[in-house]
């Protein structure tokens, strides 16, 4: 790992954490846009929802907190969640529509504003999932996160806290705060940014690349699957754990995982990048167990 570090912040993949909303900001204007209501909020800024005053159409506002308004590399990284929304278009993303600043010069993006539940609390609820459901979920995350890799960019922060189920229509992949384009440089402070259960081995190492994104959905998917990731412990622990210990098979810690599935997740979480397959290739397995699998469990 060398002397990279993971920066207080980015350590769960947030450049906005969201705590506590702030209510005095009701009726506030960012453009064409009035606060409604807050979603979530947190010590960097939060997420509002909004409504446009001349056509009524709601969305959802990032907004910056004031006391970060000068601060440029939180403000790049708030913007460049836009750029990335831009260069990768796809259903299943969520979809960054403006960034801008208000007449008070405070940062925000205008986000479409999502109805769901995420993969996270989902699986708090309904404990264990149903196979069939995982790897529908799944292919949607992996057709999602292909179109964004075919556009050169690493989410770098995969994880069920990061997809939505929605009410209606497809999964949706979000949080794109510390994603970045494939040609872009490494940063100056060697940081690593990430949630360090779902980090691949040399996205610890500070060299995110696409690959990463498939070892990180590949641990979605353990935990969906069996309920806990594949490493557990302190920070150093799953350092070593992720860079050097095998997981366990998936049939070990739950009955009816078909060796097709078992087989993927395992490549999915090869140590080395190249022995891992490409996220399309993700996807179009998971499609087919998906046409397979449904029909099994509706005859049984």
């Amino acid at each position: 790992m060398g002397d990279a570090t993971i920066p207080l912040g980015t350590v769960h993949g947030r450049i906005l954490p969201l705590a506590r909303p702030d209510r005095r900001r009701f009726g506030a204007r960012f453009g064409s846009y009035e606060l409604i209501a807050p979603l979530a909020s947190g010590g960097m800024g939060g997420v509002y929802l909004a409504a446009d005053v001349e056509t009524g159409d709601r969305v959802a506002l990032k907004v910056l907190d004031p006391r970060f308004a000068d601060h440029a590399e939180v403000v790049r990284r708030l913007f460049g969640e836009h750029a990335v929304s831009q260069r990768a278009r796809h259903p299943g993303l969520v979809d960054i529509r403006a960034a801008a600043r208000n007449l008070d010069d405070i940062p925000y993006l205008v986000m479409e504003y999502l109805e769901g539940e995420t993969l996270a609390d989902i699986a708090l609820e309904l404990e264990p999932l149903a196979l069939t459901a995982v790897i529908t979920w799944g292919a949607q995350a992996a057709a999602a996160l292909a179109a964004l890799h075919a556009a050169g960019v690493v989410h770098c922060d995969v994880k069920p806290e990061n997809m939505l189920v929605m009410r209606s229509g497809p999964l949706k992949v979000l949080d794109f705060g510390v994603s970045r384009f494939v040609d872009e440089p490494p940063p100056d402070d060697h940081g690593i940014a990430g949630t360090p259960a779902y980090m691949a081995p040399e996205q610890w190492r500070g060299e995110p690349g696409v690959a990463c994104d498939v070892y990180s959905l590949g641990c979605t998917l353990f935990e969906l699957i069996t309920g806990d990731v594949p490493f557990a412990g302190s920070l150093p622990e799953l350092m070593i754990s992720h860079a050097d210990a095998r997981p366990a098979r998936l049939s070990w810690l739950r009955s009816g995982v078909s060796p097709t599935l078992e087989r993927l997740v395992l490549r999915m979480l090869a140590k080395e990048p190249a022995l891992r397959p490409t996220m399309r290739c993700v996807a179009e397995e998971l499609e087919q167990l998906a046409a397979v699998e449904l029909p099994l469990r509706m005859a049984g």
